[in-house]
């Protein structure tokens, strides 16, 4: 008995001293979170190109993928690695998303009740998504397949909004695709830093990811969106 709880306590310590040793990390998600909130919502608010890259969701995602991967870059264990690639991309969504839907309110000029029935949903996505996306983001860190196979996931993921965008007009497109192509840069330069890229692997990857994401996200995703959506936020 004593000694389970000597080893409780032990842990505890343990991911108090994870969260010490983070330099702040999960103040710089909030702050980064809050600012690409607001800029996503002023950008929805400009008619036009940058209206859908607003309102779109994969670049922004993109973000908190790219620090949820720097913030958890140079720890020793995996568990360590996941934990903060995971808080920081949990705090970096719920920061981005309230600021985004408080601003809403005050550029609609509805009610706080309409903007959390707005926000309410995507709040509850990120319990399951941060940590499937902090797990992501820390076997991205690792050499080999997994390391590369992690690593395309971001890229697949945008692909099917980079269709979609084409798809609404060549300006919306194009822009949408400077925007994901300047984050893709981002992230490669932070890997290579660190570790090399089986390219083949990843663009492979990529491609198979890629057409199951687009498969999904017009078969489920968008029906989902359309139909389900009202639903869910009069719950």
């Amino acid at each position: 008995m004593f000694l389970k709880m000597n080893l409780s306590i032990s842990q505890g310590v343990s991911v108090l001293n994870i969260f010490k040793s983070s330099n702040g990390v999960w103040l710089k998600a909030c702050i980064v979170g809050v600012v690409f909130g607001i800029l996503a919502q002023f950008l929805r608010q400009i008619p036009g190109a940058l209206m859908y890259l607003g309102a779109s969701t994969a670049p922004w995602v993109f973000v908190g993928f790219l620090l949820s991967f720097s913030t958890s870059r140079g720890v020793h264990t995996l568990r360590k690695t996941i934990l903060i690639a995971t808080v920081s991309i949990l705090t970096y969504l719920v920061a981005w998303i309230v600021s985004y839907y408080l601003l809403f309110v005050v550029r609609e000029s509805v009610t706080l009740a309409d903007g959390w029935n707005n926000a309410a949903p995507w709040l509850f996505l990120t319990i399951p998504a941060s940590p499937i996306i902090g797990t992501i983001a820390a076997l991205s860190h690792k050499r080999g397949l997994l390391g590369d196979l992690s690593l395309a996931i971001p890229f697949a993921w945008s692909i099917p909004e980079t269709i979609d965008s084409l798809s609404k007009g060549l300006m919306d497109g194009i822009l949408f695709i400077i925007t994901i192509s300047l984050l893709a840069l981002l992230l490669i330069k932070f890997v290579i830093n660190e570790r090399r890229i089986n390219v083949f692997t990843m663009l492979t990857s990529i491609v198979i990811l890629g057409l199951l994401g687009t498969a999904l996200y017009f078969l489920v995703w968008t029906p989902l969106l359309v139909n389900g959506y009202s639903k869910l936020v009069g719950w």
